[in-house]
C-alpha cells in the first residue's frame, strides 16, 4: 500500500487560522483527497506570523524529521504574506529581493529532495488592516506589494521548474472570498475562503497529479 506523506509547510494560511471549523485549505484539500487504497499523511507545518527568513531557518528539519525512509515523501509550499506586512514604525518585514532570495533557497532545496510543488501569496486583507494583534503592534497591509510579490515568485517558480499555482488573481477577483476576510478572525479568512482556497489546489493539474498512481 503506497504510504503517502505530505508536509504542507509555510505560515498562518498552512495553519488555517482563522477558520471557525479548524480545517483550513489543506484539511480541505487532504479530506477530498482521502482513500482507503492507500495511506494518506499530512502535516502542517504552518506558523502563524512566519516570515521566509524564520521558514528558510526551520522548514528542512522539520520536513526530515517526519519523512521515513521508504515513503513517498512530498513537500507543499506556501509563504510571503507575512513578509509583506509593514509594522508601524519599523517598516515592512521582510524586503521583497531578501523574500525573493529566501523562497529561492527554499524551494530549490526542497525540490532537489521530494517532489514539490508551490503555492502562492493570497491577497493581503486590506479590510482589516491595519492590525493590531497585540499591544503596542500595529500592522498594515497593501494590496500592491503582496501582487509584486506574487508576480516575482511566480518568475521564479518557472526558472526553477517546479509547479506555482497563482490563487491571488482569482481570489483577488472573488467578492466572496474579499468578503471572506472580514469574516474571520479580522486578518484571516474563515472557512469559506479556505473552502475557496481548497478548491483551486484541488483541481489544479500538479496538485491532482499526484494522486493518480495511488
Amino acid at each position: 500500500m503506497r504510504d503517502l506523506r505530505i508536509c504542507f509547510v509555510g505560515d498562518s494560511y498552512i495553519n488555517g487560522s482563522g477558520d471557525e471549523q479548524c480545517l483550513g485549505w489543506i484539511g480541505r484539500l487532504c479530506q477530498a483527497r482521502f482513500d482507503r487504497q492507500f495511506r494518506l499523511t499530512f502535516y502542517d507545518l504552518g506558523i502563524r506570523g512566519a516570515t521566509t527568513d524564520e521558514i528558510r531557518d526551520r522548514w528542512r528539519h522539520e520536513c526530515a524529521s517526519r519523512f521515513p525512509d521508504g515513503a513517498d515523501n512530498r513537500v507543499v509550499l506556501q509563504f510571503g504574506i507575512n513578509d509583506v506586512a509593514e509594522i508601524a514604525g519599523s517598516g515592512r518585514r521582510v524586503e521583497e529581493d531578501a523574500s525573493v532570495a529566501n523562497a529561492e533557497a527554499i524551494v530549490r532545496e526542497a525540490a532537489a529532495h521530494y517532489p514539490t510543488i508551490w503555492v502562492g501569496v493570497p491577497p493581503a486583507n486590506v479590510a482589516c488592516s491595519p492590525m493590531r494583534p497585540s499591544a503596542g503592534l500595529e500592522i498594515n497591509f497593501r494590496q500592491e506589494t503582496a501582487m509584486a510579490l506574487n508576480r516575482r515568485y511566480m518568475s521564479l517558480a518557472a526558472e526553477i521548474g517546479v509547479p506555482y499555482l497563482d490563487i491571488h488573481s482569482p481570489l483577488l477577483a472573488s467578492p466572496h472570498y474579499m468578503h471572506s476576510l472580514t469574516l474571520g478572525d479580522h486578518m484571516h479568512c474563515d472557512g469559506t475562503g479556505y473552502a475557496m482556497m481548497a478548491d483551486l489546489v484541488d483541481r489544479w493539474d500538479a496538485w491532482a497529479s499526484w494522486f493518480e498512481d495511488a
